[in-house]
Order: C-alpha cells, then sequence, then structure tokens
C-alpha cells in the first residue's frame, strides 16, 4: 500500500486528524496523547516497586478511585513507546478514566527503556511491578484475585509477556490481559507487516525494525524469549481471558488477529476487535475522534465486565 492509498482508507475523522497534526509540524504522530473524557475523584501518587534482581526501584503512578465498599480490582498498565519512548503519563487521561468507570485501582509502570536497557530489563520491570501489586493488595485495598493487566502497542507486548510470565512462574493468578494492538512478533513476516511501510505511515516497517532492534538489543543472537516476543510462544493455553484490539491499518494487525486466533483455538475466552478505517496509535493521537471514543469505550467496558462481573 503506497501512502496515497493509506490516507484513502482512513476514517475521514482520523484522517483530519492526522493531516493536521503533520500540517501542524508535529510530524508522523506517534505513541502520545490521552484518552478523554477523564475520571473525577481519582488520586495519584507515585509508588516504587523493588527492582527485579537488584535492578533500580520501578516507578508505579497509582491512580485509586474515591471511595469503595469492599476490596476493588486492580489493573497494571503499561504504556507504549515502541520499547524506547513513553512515561506513564502519557496515558494519564487514560488511567483515570478506567480507574473511575471501573472502579479499581491502575498501577501504570515507569520501566526502562531500550536501547540503554534491552530485554529483558523492561518486562522484567513490570513483572516486579505485577508481583509489588499483588504482595500489596490488601494495603491498597484489592481483590488479589481480580487483578489484570493491560497496555498499548509496545506495551500491550509488555502486557502479553508478564502474562505468559505470570502463567508460567505461578506466582500471581491475573484475572484478564487487555491487548490494544500490541506488538508481538520481532519477525515481521506477516502481510501486514510488509504492506506498511511507506514513509509516512505510523509505526511502519522501518520503525517497528528500529524498534525491535533497540529492544532486542544489539548482542542479540539466536531465537528471542517468547518473553520479548509473546508470538513466539509454543503454548497459549492457560492465559487469562483476553481482549485484543487491532487496526485495519496497522502493521502489527495481522500478527494481533494471529494471536487472538491462537488463544480462541486453545480454549482461552478471547474478544477481538478489528477497527475499520483506523491506524497504529488512532487512540491515542485522535482520542476524541468518534472512531476512538467507540474503541475506548469497548475496552473500558470489557475490563469493567472482566473485573465487576457487569452485564
Amino acid at each position: 500500500m503506497d501512502y496515497a492509498a493509506y490516507l484513502k482508507a482512513m476514517d475521514p475523522e482520523l484522517r483530519t486528524a492526522f493531516l493536521a497534526r503533520v500540517a501542524a509540524g508535529a510530524g508522523t504522530p506517534g505513541p502520545a496523547g490521552a484518552a478523554a473524557p477523564t475520571g473525577g475523584g481519582v488520586t495519584i501518587a507515585d509508588h516504587h516497586a523493588p527492582g527485579p534482581g537488584g535492578a533500580p526501584a520501578v516507578r508505579v503512578r497509582v491512580y485509586t478511585p474515591a471511595g469503595s465498599s469492599g476490596r476493588r480490582p486492580a489493573v497494571l498498565w503499561i504504556h507504549g513507546g515502541g520499547f524506547t519512548a513513553g512515561t506513564p503519563e502519557q496515558n494519564e487521561d487514560l488511567c483515570l478514566r478506567i480507574a473511575a468507570e471501573v472502579n479499581c485501582l491502575v498501577a501504570s509502570v515507569d520501566y526502562r527503556l531500550a536501547p540503554a536497557h534491552p530485554f529483558p530489563a523492561a518486562p522484567d520491570d513490570c513483572y516486579a511491578a505485577l508481583l509489588w501489586l499483588a504482595a500489596n493488595a490488601a494495603t491498597f485495598g484489592l481483590d488479589a484475585q481480580r487483578i489484570a493487566v493491560g497496555g498499548s502497542s509496545a506495551g500491550a507486548g509488555l502486557a502479553a509477556a508478564v502474562a505468559l510470565m505470570a502463567r508460567d512462574r505461578g506466582e500471581v493468578a491475573l484475572a484478564y490481559q487487555l491487548l490494544v494492538y500490541p506488538c508481538l512478533d520481532d519477525r515481521h513476516e506477516t502481510a501486514s507487516s510488509h504492506e506498511f511501510a511507506a514513509e509516512g505511515m505510523i509505526w511502519n516497517r522501518a520503525q517497528s525494525l528500529r524498534g525491535w532492534g533497540a529492544y532486542l538489543g544489539s548482542g542479540h543472537q539466536g531465537t528471542p524469549s517468547p518473553y520479548a516476543a509473546p508470538a513466539r510462544v509454543a503454548d497459549v493455553a492457560g492465559l487469562p481471558p483476553t481482549y485484543v484490539m487491532a487496526a485495519q491499518l496497522d502493521l502489527l494487525r495481522d500478527e494481533d488477529i494471529a494471536y487472538a486466533t491462537r488463544l480462541m483455538q486453545a480454549g482461552v475466552p478471547t474478544e477481538l476487535h478489528v477497527h475499520p478505517g483506523a491506524m497504529h496509535g488512532f487512540v491515542l493521537f485522535a482520542a476524541q475522534a468518534a472512531a476512538s471514543q467507540r474503541a475506548i469505550g469497548d475496552y473500558v467496558a470489557a475490563l469493567g465486565r472482566a473485573l465487576n462481573g457487569a452485564a
């Protein structure tokens, strides 16, 4: 697909937002922005979880909704940024919204970034944050049986890795995983990984290859661990119920659909949403667009059903 066809295939409102950013000199929209509307009555506090294996402590930004009767669920949220950029603050409005609408604590992880800290630093930090959250469930007034993990883009890939680590190590039983256009596969062999290669496309093939190269590290040799590239895992059975969101005009589309398909084939309750006319990062750089609000509303509602048993 060339750049002109890419623009033509976009949802009109998303295309307008995309072109406005480019015209304003923002360049190709990247993994930044926030979802709206925001949640009210939510307090924000930074905490620090013990680092993995003697590594530095991991900052965890905690969003707690006001008031509660009984123990509430929690979501460990992992921001995107191509493995090389980003902070919890870039998803502040989204975390506020999840906390308020789902009535859950949201713990957003400030993990170490590549290339300065290649794999396994990021998933190890995120898993350390999960262990810390579970260990402090009573302190935070949480139901330790209702902890979910979620993220977007590279953060969703890390969330998938954390879910694999939790399954394999048996230390925390996750209730759910929410994967928003996740980066899952380093191989770049799918049709969509070749389709979205033109300059100017969001998270095009060259950008993705650079991101994965930085994440795996210059000294990487051999087949990456599934904790780096979850699509490589041999068996997905035993993973928690899952929500996968994909975008039609996204290099990651086919690997996301394939992972969701494998989960369903393995008997994992799985909800897959593929948004037409949408590109990578659309719920962030065009958060107010109708397509984005539908997408955000869908996955926030899915979290509510999963964690609170809402109809």
